[in-house]
């Protein structure tokens, strides 16, 4: 199975900038679309959401990056997105630094199933902390999605978060920035493919425009699911302090 992938470094906006924004947005295949996190500065609410939603001129699996959700808290709220249809939303869970004063962070990590594909949401900081991920790979994850806001002094280090993340567990993770102000775009898609008897990464970025990558299932299923075999239970390795 071949899927591709748009990575839209888009620059942050108001709501109203971001209809726009959303209106025009255009597709020539089946691609699945990914916006950063954060990419509308203001809070939105359900309305405001099905407003955004209405706007969309097309009918792709979008990942509306994250957005600054009011339900009954206020969340850092990843929704994909298909036929103009709300599929699911994934909420961050690990809130950095002045984020705990304002949001709440989700306890839930979710798999989507988009046809064949299934596709996992970790927002920004959470793919810092590798058990996140490994619950995605141990659910046999396809992708990973991971919808960022990262300062350009930090981009070397979100790289290798990025890389490591994909290497270790066998999944494409899909890692898209705001061009905005500090954060100057620099996405990366890291793909892991068999390589004699081990495993490479090819990645793809850009600093400034779309980013677009075709990836193919086959090129790291067998591979993911031998690392599953490989793997040895927490619960059988003993720890012992000397």
């Amino acid at each position: 199975m071949v899927f591709n992938i748009r990575a839209i470094q888009s620059k942050r906006m108001d709501y109203y900038s971001s209809l726009d924004y959303i209106r025009n947005l255009k597709s020539d295949n089946n691609e699945i679309i990914v916006l950063p996190e954060k990419f509308i500065t203001e809070q939105i609410n359900e309305n405001r959401l099905y407003g955004i939603i209405d706007s969309l001129q097309i009918s792709n699996t979008i990942i509306l990056g994250s957005l600054s959700y009011m339900d009954d808290y206020l969340y850092n709220r990843s929704f994909l997105i298909k036929n103009k249809n709300i599929i699911g939303f994934q909420d961050k869970i690990n809130l950095y630094s002045a984020e705990k004063n304002k949001y709440k962070g989700g306890h839930t990590i979710k798999i989507f199933n988009v046809g064949n594909l299934r596709i996992g949401i970790l927002i920004c900081y959470d793919l810092d902390f590798p058990e996140e991920p490994r619950i995605l790979f141990k659910n046999k994850c396809d992708v990973i999605i991971n919808p960022s806001l990262i300062n350009y002094k930090f981009h070397n280090e979100w790289h290798l978060y990025v890389k490591l993340r994909s290497l270790e567990n066998r999944i494409p993770v899909v890692s898209v920035n705001s061009v905005s102000d500090n954060f100057r775009g620099n996405s990366i898609i890291s793909v892991p493919y068999k390589y004699e008897n081990g495993v490479k990464l090819k990645t793809y970025t850009d600093e400034y425009n779309d980013i677009n990558a075709s990836i193919n299932k086959s090129e790291y299923e067998e591979q993911r699911n031998i690392r599953l075999n490989e793997e040895m239970p927490v619960n059988k390795i003993n720890f012992l302090e000397l």
